[in-house]
């Protein structure tokens, strides 16, 4: 850490100590050459010195906070001070990095602004004083699926600006046909499929600050136009069900979750279709009570351009019986439901496992998972650590893979 004084008690030395970047500088006091300021207590527990102190400390930089700072200048090399330890804001305003960047302050600003209009904006829907779609728990959902073996068709945010023909999620591009597909299947009323939408819309207590307001900020922005895609009055659960950890406070509802997964999995053949290097539950017992697992990898970007192809694949592939799994961005909404059409039983599982690696770490946040793809960490960069695969369990992947599909 540098450390540091401030040259000027005056009326600019609030403005350069608020810039001033605390991650790397220590500000160890205040000098000023008014006698009358000499020797008083300042703020955030700082003093102001006379300017010989500085003979006496050894110090990296001194900040000079006045406008007019010439006279200051000649007095600190007059005292033997070397002028690359002058740092002036009103002369080199982003001198060495030691000044917070004005425009990311601006920046900062303006989030913090927005955040709390937000929060006013959207408290009518979360304090229940409007009316909201009701979306039942994930819970119930799983313990449908457990009971009578239906398939899931999940809708978030990425769905959603797809079917409003917007640009979001960097793995899979805008379609016109993979939006109306999903335009037509969120309406559906098959008895064995669930459809299941972002339990955004009332209260988010149960959420993490932080996850709370990005969520806020997506339906102050969209909330009207989400709602239209879907019928008001409809049936819906809670497609966060692949989520159920990192967004959450409370850790113990992600155990439940996955404890009702493996049951839906437990003594079942299941089929995994996934981007190529998503590889679920590799490295983690997630699907340990399956009776086999059988995987299909398919492209991680832009899976819809090859839709036909990987759908007659699953059907060459998957035993009627075969629970399949889908972990394949907005694509996996539709294929799940064609292949409910088709007879199977087919389940949207979405980012399921790296849910499930961050919960058996502990993770406070989302963070990379040695040897995946993790789709909001990577950012489309595709690059994967296979350093740290074990041997055995890649020899293991490679024998359940039963087919690959390229673009």
């Amino acid at each position: 850490m540098k450390q540091i004084y401030i040259w000027g008690a005056g009326y600019y030395v609030d403005f350069i100590y608020s810039v001033i970047d605390k991650t790397i500088c220590v500000v160890r006091g205040i000098v000023d050459s008014d006698s009358e300021k000499q020797g008083r207590a300042w703020k955030h527990g700082l003093s102001i010195f006379a300017p010989e102190v500085l003979k006496e400390e050894s110090f990296d930089h001194i900040f000079v906070s006045p406008q007019k700072y010439e006279r200051i200048v000649e007095q600190c090399l007059d005292m033997g001070i070397p002028e690359e330890k002058l740092v002036i804001y009103w002369r080199d305003r982003e001198a060495e990095g030691l000044y917070q960047n004005r425009a990311a302050r601006a920046a900062e600003s303006d989030k913090e602004c927005a955040k709390y209009k937000n929060r006013l904006l959207n408290a009518p829907y979360e304090w229940g004083l409007k009316e909201i779609p009701r979306i039942k728990p994930a819970t119930e959902l799983l313990r449908r699926i457990l009971a009578e073996k239906c398939s899931l068709c999940r809708y978030g945010d990425g769905e959603f600006e797809i079917m409003l023909y917007r640009e979001r999620a960097w793995f899979q591009k805008v379609d016109i046909g993979l939006a109306e597909r999903m335009r037509e299947i969120i309406l559906s009323k098959r008895e064995d499929v669930i459809i299941a939408l972002a339990d955004n819309f009332g209260n988010l207590d149960k959420y993490k600050e932080e996850a709370a307001n990005d969520i806020r900020e997506y339906m102050v922005q969209s909330r009207e136009e989400i709602i239209s895609l879907f019928n008001r009055d409809g049936s819906y659960y809670d497609t966060y069900v692949s989520r159920p950890y990192i967004i959450y406070k409370d850790k113990e509802y992600a155990k439940e979750i996955f404890r009702l997964f493996k049951k839906v999995w437990q003594d079942r053949e299941v089929l995994l279709i996934e981007g190529r290097t998503a590889r679920i539950g590799i490295g983690n017992d997630l699907f340990q009570g399956a009776k086999g697992i059988s995987r299909i990898e398919c492209p991680e970007k832009n899976a819809w351009n090859i839709y036909e192809k990987i759908l007659q694949v699953v059907k060459e592939k998957a035993g009627q019986d075969t629970l399949i799994c889908i972990s394949l961005g907005p694509t996996a909404t539709v294929l799940a439901y064609d292949l409910a059409v088709a007879g199977y039983q087919a389940l949207d599982i979405g980012q399921l496992d790296n849910e499930y690696e961050w919960y058996i770490r502990g993770a406070d946040e989302r963070i990379p998972i040695p040897g995946k793809m993790v789709a909001e960490v990577d950012k489309g960069s595709c690059a994967n650590d296979r350093t740290q695969t074990d041997v055995n369990q890649e020899a293991e992947y490679r024998k359940q893979v039963v087919a690959e599909i390229d673009v």
